[in-house]
């Protein structure tokens, strides 16, 4: 009897274990946080570049419609894919650097992020950091 109590018991924490673990990384890979029905643009200055994972992350200051600073973030997919499709690393975009990040808004209101699908360089370079290379 108490052997049976005792594999209920593991057998059910096993479950449980294993369940969360899928739930959880399928909620943090579904960027579910983004309108991916949508597209947007924002040109400023870099004022951040975070390359660590799980995401690498762009920060820039935007002048708005009234001639305010706001601050965007781009955010992208990990370290490892950027560096080895693009050759991108903590170096490749410094504060001061003047780009143009295209992605999907936040869904919630107010809040000035987006997944990035492309970055454009002052040069003109246009890097769909999803589809490239």
């Amino acid at each position: 009897m108490m052997r049976t109590k005792i594999n209920i018991i593991l057998v059910s924490s096993a479950i449980l274990f294993f369940l969360s673990t899928i739930m959880g990384t399928q909620a943090h890979h579904a960027n579910s946080a983004y309108d991916r029905t949508k597209s947007i643009s924002v040109t400023g200055t870099v004022s951040k570049w975070q390359f660590i994972n799980p995401h690498v992350g762009i920060f820039l200051d935007v002048v708005n419609e009234e001639g305010e600073i706001e601050t965007w973030s781009g955010e992208f997919q990990s370290v490892q894919d950027l560096y080895r499709f693009f050759s991108w690393n903590k170096d490749t975009f410094k504060p001061g650097d003047q780009v143009t990040i295209i992605g999907n808004p936040d869904r919630r209101p107010n809040v000035l992020s987006m997944w990035t699908e492309a970055v454009e360089l002052m040069d003109g370079t246009h890097i769909n950091v999803r589809n490239d290379p």
